[in-house]
């Protein structure tokens, strides 16, 4: 009897232990398959958000591409389709982030989706970030009228936000995109040239002064202004109808003083001038009173 019940819990004990085993070998195929699932899940939550879309269930596909892209945020179509729907049904915060990630995505950049990512951060209130934004816009497209046009219409009704359209108040991003200099100059060139809109002129100014913070040395003879950052001024130094690769740059202090001593020079001249007026005149009277007498 005790013969029979010791070999009863041998033979217990080594199926107990070749089930274990089993099981062991049995996890690690499931965690395999189950990484190979998540890639493939992200696919089909695309193709299922596409299938939402077409039948008309469109805020049910902004779940199902968010869910795609929870699985894989690098998978940029679900993203784009889950931003532009997040914007049409005005999830605007949610929109934002995705429009900000593909910024950062190679191939996209600040001219990613500009129109909606701008919209999106002024329906937010965010008009500071916003002109950031449309500045960077401008750099990076070499231009954009539009979007200098929207920067106007939001300082009109944000004046304490006027600085943001001046170049100084932007350095890192002049830093990142000094090679558009000479490109920009050129877009401002356009506006000289042209007389037919009022506003030209002035869009001129706007655009060569982001050229010349990017890059002084784009100035040339054609450009007839100075521009002030800190305490320099700049100005186009004389080179015949060739570029200037030399800039002269004068300090702001020397020149008013310069401009000081200007005006005290025009000063002592009238006053000489004056003085001899009186002279002649002194002269004229003696003269006469020695015809008299």
């Amino acid at each position: 009897m005790k013969k029979l019940l010791t070999c009863f819990l041998c033979v217990s004990t080594l199926l107990i232990t070749g089930l274990a085993s089993d099981a062991k070998k049995a996890k690690e195929p499931k965690k395999q398959k189950q990484t190979q699932t998540q890639v493939k899940d992200a696919r089909f939550y695309y193709n299922e958000g596409i299938r939402y879309e077409q039948h008309n269930n469109k805020e049910g596909a902004i779940d199902v591409y968010g869910k795609a892209v929870e699985l894989d945020p690098n998978f940029d179509a679900a993203r784009i389709a889950k931003a532009q729907l997040a914007y049409f049904y005005g999830r605007y915060e949610e929109a934002l982030a995705d429009f900000e990630y593909l910024e950062t995505r190679p191939g996209y950049g600040a001219g990613a989706f500009f129109d909606s990512r701008i919209d999106c951060r002024l329906k937010l209130g965010q008009y500071d970030k916003a002109l950031d934004d449309m500045y960077e816009v401008i750099l990076a497209y070499c231009g954009q009228v539009k979007v200098y046009k929207q920067m106007q219409e939001i300082v009109s009704q944000h004046p304490e936000l006027a600085y943001k359209l001046k170049p100084e108040s932007h350095p890192e991003l002049n830093a990142k995109y000094k090679e558009n200099a000479k490109t920009l100059r050129d877009y401002a060139r356009t506006f000289k040239d042209a007389r037919n809109n009022i506003n030209e002129p002035e869009m001129y100014d706007f655009f060569m002064n982001i050229a010349i913070a990017l890059n002084p040395e784009t100035l040339n003879t054609e450009w007839d202004g100075t521009i002030e950052v800190g305490n320099t001024v700049y100005r186009k130094s004389p080179s015949g109808n060739e570029e200037v690769t030399e800039v002269k740059i004068n300090d702001k202090k020397d020149i008013e003083n310069k401009n000081t001593d200007s005006e005290q020079s025009e000063q002592q001249v009238t006053e000489i001038q004056d003085e001899n007026v009186d002279s002649e005149e002194n002269q004229e009277e003696n003269t006469n009173t020695k015809e008299q007498k």
